[in-house]
């Protein structure tokens, strides 16, 4: 599946991709980091096929998360304020050693997180694709309904503020479902508006 990203100005954010992040260009305005393609296109021109599905933001997969992250400000890249101003961070709690991750401003401010599972072998490539609700019973459900099949169930944080998250997996592909506020009003014509299918 390939993660769809609405933009003002498409060729404008496929230059930034690969200036910042290393993102090779292919044609009609997708984009490869390692093994995983991004289609890039203009609000309002949604692509026909697309599953209409709003992701709060889309991982890729790295070697080092520490590296990325200097690699990518020394190319100009700003870390994503809402996620992980001060730089990367860690879950112990996620798979078997946990992972260290980073997210930076993508193109119109969309969020990019770039992560590692620590003590795995990986190459760059897809990790997750991430979807933030309210009722995350409804969405896991709708996620069921498609084939997904339940991978992992967390609870972080304390009694007093703890965040929900449900990992599935379709295929090679991974869906974090997060219950974690604020839920914004979705635009379903900007950002991360859905995935086609590969």
């Amino acid at each position: 599946m390939i993660p769809v990203l609405a933009v003002s100005d498409p060729e404008a954010a496929c230059a930034m991709l690969a200036r910042v992040f290393g993102f090779e260009p292919r044609e009609n305005g997708v984009m490869m980091f390692g093994n995983h393609a991004i289609s890039l296109v203009k609000i309002g021109n949604v692509p026909g096929g697309v599953l209409r599905m709003p992701l709060d933001h889309v991982a890729f997969s790295v070697t080092d998360a520490d590296r990325a992250h200097l690699q990518f400000m020394a190319r100009g890249g700003n870390l994503a304020r809402s996620f992980t101003p001060d730089g990367p961070k860690d879950i112990p709690e996620f798979w078997d050693h946990g992972v260290r991750f980073v997210f930076f401003d993508g193109p119109d401010g969309w969020p990019f997180e770039f992560c590692m599972k620590k003590g795995v072998a990986s190459r760059e490539g897809h990790d997750h694709f991430a979807i933030r609700t309210a009722d995350i019973t409804k969405t896991v459900s709708a996620l069921d309904d498609m084939g997904c099949r339940p991978v992992a169930h967390h609870r972080l944080g304390s009694e007093e503020k703890s965040v929900e998250v449900q990992f599935m997996a379709l295929g090679s592909h991974m869906f974090e479902v997060f219950a974690e506020g604020p839920f914004p009003d979705v635009d379903t014509d900007r950002g991360w508006i859905g995935l086609l299918p590969s």
